[in-house]
């Protein structure tokens, strides 16, 4: 259940993050960018068949980013979940081996990790919004969605609109032959 009153007007469902992606190492196959909506506490386990919590939702449209990476856009839409505390939406980078768009099980993939220069996860290890049913005042936290800004501080998701990100993939692709694609 989303928190209603004051909480329920700083909680939006909807908003776009936009800016670019720099690609490092030489990826097998065009990337793509989303983001994946999960209760487990890291990607890692929501990415495996067997999940404990269940397979990751995607929540954004997909951005291509081909081989080299480049400018992207993602509009999130949470409106149909219903997250409780501690549930997470992870941006993901995955080579898309069979080019369909969409996240299968065996594709590699990447967290995603701001650069230096980026505003709008400045500090974090990783990309990712946290949702959270209280106030934290501690670590910024507030009810509904915050996006990470370092090691457990948070900020709220209040403006439609992030622009301006600059991000990469956390660990380099490995050199691979690339994959032929059919059309």
């Amino acid at each position: 259940m989303l928190a209603t009153g004051t909480a329920a007007r700083s909680c939006l469902d909807r908003w776009t993050i936009a800016g670019e992606v720099v690609l490092i190492g030489e990826p097998s196959a065009p990337v793509r960018l989303a983001g994946f909506y999960t209760s487990c506490h890291d990607f890692f386990y929501a990415a495996r068949p067997d999940s404990p919590c269940g397979p990751a939702r995607r929540v954004t449209t997909v951005a291509d980013l081909g081989v080299f990476g480049g400018e992207f856009s993602l509009c999130f839409d949470v409106a149909s979940l219903a997250p409780d505390r501690g549930h997470y939406i992870y941006l993901i980078l995955w080579a898309d081996a069979n080019d369909n768009g969409r996240f299968d099980p065996g594709e590699d993939w990447k967290y995603v990790i701001p650069l230096y220069d980026d505003p709008i996860f400045t500090g974090a290890s990783d990309c990712v919004y946290c949702f959270d049913v209280g106030p934290d005042e501690q670590h910024g936290v507030t009810p509904g969605w915050n996006l990470s800004r370092g090691r457990e501080s948070w900020t709220p998701v209040e403006l439609a609109a992030q622009l301006g990100a600059r991000l990469a993939n956390e660990t380099a692709w490995e050199a691979r032959a690339r994959v032929q694609l059919t059309q």
